[in-house]
């Protein structure tokens, strides 16, 4: 019997697929044990051989900077879409501080990116820069921090250093992200998120 070849779209249906179980199993791994993580571990994950994933990625820093590029516009793009729902900033803070644990409870991948970023920053990997925020990917913690501003202008949010502040939020969705990582049941309230930015009658 011949076997008819494959056409274009199933071959490219198929290596879209296989792309994506090697974002995956990068993405987990390097959440958890950092950047040092070999390439045979990867493809041991993504159940391929180290030949096809190298087809795909010529280097573990191309894939590391392709998955900066999805975390970032991920990342920019749900929080400004967050924020632009909302007309006064507690409003805005509210939402995410919903969207955030949301991620905990509902979006486990999300914790992998968060958690991926935090390994990136902790690291001496040189980003390109086309992968990192930008005027187009905003770093949340910079568009929080100007919400921060128009809030203590609005008398919504406490006094403090914005940048400080900001960096005190993300630290906490940082350190639950660890925690839920390693298996530990965690599902936090966005109530006790907005205690850290919001004056009590905002809350």
């Amino acid at each position: 019997m011949t076997i008819a070849p494959r056409s274009k779209e199933a071959f490219e249906s198929m290596r879209q697929t296989t792309r994506q179980k090697i974002e995956i199993a990068a993405l987990s791994l390097f959440a958890r044990k950092g950047l040092s993580v070999k390439v045979g571990e990867i493809a041991e994950a993504a159940g391929i051989s180290q030949g096809l994933m190298y087809s795909h990625y010529p280097s573990k820093d191309a894939l590391i900077a392709e998955l900066v590029r999805q975390a970032t516009s991920m990342s920019s793009g749900y929080t400004a879409a967050w924020v632009g729902e909302c007309e006064t900033v507690a409003d805005k803070i509210r939402n995410i501080s919903v969207m955030m644990c949301g991620m905990f409870a509902q979006f486990p991948i999300g914790i992998d990116y968060f958690m991926f970023m935090t390994q990136v920053g902790m690291s001496d990997f040189q980003m390109p820069e086309e992968s990192w925020y930008s005027e187009k990917n905003p770093n949340p913690a910079e568009i929080l921090a100007k919400l921060i501003v128009q809030g203590q202008q609005e008398g919504s949010v406490v006094s403090g250093d914005p940048l400080q502040l900001s960096s005190v939020y993300y630290a906490v969705i940082q350190g639950l992200c660890c925690y839920i990582i390693t298996g530990m049941p965690m599902s936090p309230q966005p109530e006790m998120l907005n205690r850290i930015l919001l004056k009590e009658n905002f809350l």
